[in-house]
């Protein structure tokens, strides 16, 4: 049978475990909350990527310039990496 000092250092031992696996879970819940974006959040975002791309788009094409679909796309693209503009 287990002596009194062993049982203490087993639920020590018990204890560390599960105080490191709260703050490992407190430490994600930290990366997570907070950074999903609504439904409202992401329509905005996509109203201002298309206002950029088309202000872009005619600014290029005031200077008889045909935009193409793949300089369209890689100016959507260019515009929805930018997040601090937003």
């Amino acid at each position: 049978m287990p002596s009194t000092t062993d049982l203490h250092d087993r639920l020590d031992k018990i204890a560390a475990r599960l105080d490191a696996a709260r703050q490992k879970m407190a430490f994600r819940r930290g990366l997570n909350d907070g950074h999903n974006l609504t439904s409202g959040e992401l329509i905005a975002r996509h109203r201002f990527l298309k206002e950029t791309l088309d202000r872009d788009v005619a600014e290029i094409e005031v200077h008889d310039h045909h935009v193409s679909a793949l300089e369209r796309d890689v100016l959507a693209w260019i515009n929805s990496i930018d997040l601090a503009r937003s």
